[in-house]
């Protein structure tokens, strides 16, 4: 039997997510088959886990066609929970369902579907909220959806109402004792009070109902006097350019300091990314603004101005041709 634990940053902020992992046989077991559907690939085994989550179902077994030794049991156990939990655009999907789901055990053994040789793996699965109090917050997101009348806004002011909201309705719960509840959007939408994981699950969730990209990055916090802490916050996409959001510390400070910030190293000082986040795979695809936006938008009119100006003085030429 194979043990192998592996942890995410702890702390009081951030969830301990133990992942305990199991391998019961490396071998072919004849014993009896449960009444599964053996998926041809991991695509659609991770497909059906990923409903799995979303459902908060706390008990799941899924079967896939093939076998595989010791090692892929291992490895295979811990790749479909990285893919169902992978970032999809969908609202309810991606690091909304990374960030609230607590911990998960997972079994894998290999048996023989009648003469084809197929993969088990059984999960147990535990959450910071329940199915319950997800349908609440489904019908929320859409009622807060409407209430912002975003339809005519623009991306920018789109993402400033919701910024907003969350500021307005959402108070940061200090209590060193905080149920798991406050890591939720629940907590956040619904009781009013969260953590910072509840404050950025409740932005992921918020900007993808309104159509605005977004990732949850989790690491280190770090006060002005030094003092550290595990803690999240986004990056948002703005007209194909990211930028750094805490929503938590703007709600902390009553402040827009952490608005909409591009890559520096004020922010970056004070919010030390995990360093997956740092990878390549992840950079290339979520390209960080290297200037504020509102710096952008000067460079942008100025730019205008000057064709203005340029076409203006080609027209005034030309007539004077004439």
């Amino acid at each position: 039997m194979i043990r192998d634990i592996k942890k995410r940053p702890s702390g009081r902020l951030i969830s301990i997510l133990a992942i305990i992992i199991t391998i019961c046989s490396a071998g072919l077991s004849y014993g009896a088959v449960q009444d599964l559907i053996y998926h041809e690939n991991e695509i659609e085994a991770s497909s059906e886990l990923r409903e799995d989550l979303k459902k908060r179902v706390s008990s799941v077994t899924i079967g896939i066609e093939g076998k595989t030794d010791q090692e892929g049991l291992q490895q295979i156990i811990s790749r479909l929970i990285g893919e169902a939990t992978e970032h999809t655009g969908k609202p309810d999907e991606g690091d909304y369902i990374l960030f609230q789901y607590a911990s998960y055990k997972g079994q894998a053994r290999t048996k023989l579907s009648g003469t084809t040789p197929v993969v088990e793996i059984e999960y147990d699965l535990s959450y910071y909220d329940n199915a319950e109090q997800e349908a609440e917050v489904d019908s929320k997101a859409e009622e807060i959806i409407k209430e912002l009348e975003l339809e005519d806004l623009s991306d920018y002011e789109k993402i400033a109402a919701i910024h907003d909201y969350i500021c307005d309705n959402v108070e940061y719960e200090s209590s060193i004792d905080s149920s798991d509840i406050m890591r939720t959007a629940y907590g956040a939408l619904i009781e009013g009070r969260a953590v910072c994981q509840g404050y950025s699950v409740s932005l992921y969730r918020l900007l993808l109902e309104a159509g605005i990209d977004n990732r949850i990055i989790f690491g280190t916090g770090v006060s002005p006097i030094g003092i550290t802490g595990a803690h999240t916050w986004n990056i948002v996409d703005l007209y194909g350019e990211y930028y750094y959001m805490d929503v938590t510390w703007d709600d902390c400070t009553g402040s827009r300091d952490f608005f909409l910030v591009p890559a520096g190293d004020d922010f970056e000082n004070e919010h030390v990314a995990d360093s997956q986040y740092g990878e390549d795979f992840f950079t290339e695809r979520y390209p960080l603004a290297d200037e504020a936006f509102n710096k952008k938008m000067e460079g942008l009119l100025s730019s205008l101005e000057g064709m203005a100006s340029t076409i203006t003085d080609a027209m005034t030429e030309l007539l004077n041709d004439k």
